[in-house]
């Protein structure tokens, strides 16, 4: 919730909107919407009510009508403080929802200019020009940015030797993992990514154990299994010229990015699960996305391309709980094309694509 000293609302709004907060807290987001639209039909020049709307719409995976409402919110004039967190909650809408990285940029941009020193901008904006614009070196500028401001911001020094590993700096991104595993010595994914970079500097190192016993001594290259995916692949470990699968040209992909950061998967089954459940063909890595969230089926044309339809729900036709939203628009069902982009809830998105003719790597 904003912190703006005093909320402009009569009695009765105040109570409905407290219970919307407390629906909101408990994760009951489309009863949190419900109650703040009886608390605007009472009064609907109050930016804090449309600011809340917008992030539970978000939560929701309703990024356009998110976006609506913190359009919204900005035009009632919030102070500096206010507008910088509804310009960041507007570019995150863009950034983890829609996929829209020039506007996700320019909202950042926007909340920058009003609060210079917020790290959690400077942050995503950093994870947008690496993962989403392929710019390390610029998104290395604001992960620096960002650990000036707070150095025990253990996500940030990940994404930082992600971003480092990319562009082939070895020893450095050993040294930013080691920074954040400092701050977190239990977390698989950095020590998958320490373990990938170590491989790749051409460094000695200790195979994975197979107990998940966190090692201390970062320097003596001791190396953990973590709970990961046998068939995922961590954009973060390879450089841009390197060949990470041999495919032929025209090959369906997948490119996923969620909780785990981003990671390819080369699509030649005839059927996908997909959802948070383990046991998923795709697992999903996301508190947001449902345990059997959609299914990929191959879709064979007459002209030997290989498409791929994606459904909401299971098998048996259960939807899941947020549902999909594809290109920004709430989708049932859909056979995809190259660029589709694929939103399953906040932070939990892929990008479907075909590797391009005369394209080698990818």
């Amino acid at each position: 919730m904003l912190d703006t000293g005093q909320i402009a609302l009569n009695r009765e709004a105040l109570m409905v909107f407290r219970q919307g907060l407390s629906a909101a807290s408990s994760l009951h987001y489309e009863q949190a919407i419900a109650y703040y639209n009886r608390v605007l039909d009472i009064q609907a020049n109050c930016y804090e009510v449309w600011y809340e709307r917008g992030l539970a719409l978000e939560s929701c995976g309703d990024y356009i009508e998110a976006i609506a409402s913190y359009d919204r919110a900005l035009s009632l004039r919030p102070k500096d403080l206010s507008a910088c967190e509804i310009w960041h909650e507007r570019g995150n809408a863009f950034h983890y929802g829609i996929g829209d990285y020039t506007q996700a940029l320019a909202c950042y941009d926007r909340a920058l200019k009003l609060v210079p020193d917020h790290e959690q901008v400077w942050h995503n904006r950093g994870s947008l020009l690496f993962y989403g614009m392929s710019l390390p070196e610029e998104a290395i500028a604001c992960y620096d940015r960002t650990l000036a401001i707070n150095p025990d911001y253990e996500l940030c020094w990940r994404n930082r030797g992600n971003a480092l590993a990319e562009l082939r700096c070895y020893d450095a991104a050993i040294a930013s993992y080691d920074r954040a595993l400092a701050l977190k010595p239990g977390d698989p994914v950095c020590w998958e990514a320490r373990n990938l970079a170590v491989g790749k500097s051409g460094r000695p190192y200790h195979q994975p154990t197979t107990s998940p016993i966190y090692a201390t001594g970062y320097d003596e290259q001791t190396f953990v299994e973590g709970d990961t995916d046998s068939n995922i692949v961590f954009a973060s470990a390879y450089g841009a010229n390197d060949q990470i699968v041999c495919a032929p040209e025209g090959h369906p992909l997948l490119v996923i990015e969620d909780d785990w950061g981003r990671r390819e998967i080369l699509l030649e089954r005839d059927r996908y699960s997909i959802g948070r459940d383990p046991k998923s063909d795709i697992c999903l890595h996301s508190q947001f996305v449902s345990r059997h969230h959609a299914v990929l089926l191959r879709v064979n044309h007459a002209n030997d391309m290989v498409a791929y339809q994606i459904t909401d729900g299971d098998l048996s036709g259960k939807p899941s709980t947020n549902g999909l939203m594809i290109n920004g628009k709430k989708s049932r069902s859909m056979e995809l094309q190259s660029e589709d982009a694929i939103v399953f809830g906040p932070k939990a998105r892929a990008i479907f694509r075909m590797i391009p003719v005369g394209s080698k790597n990818f």
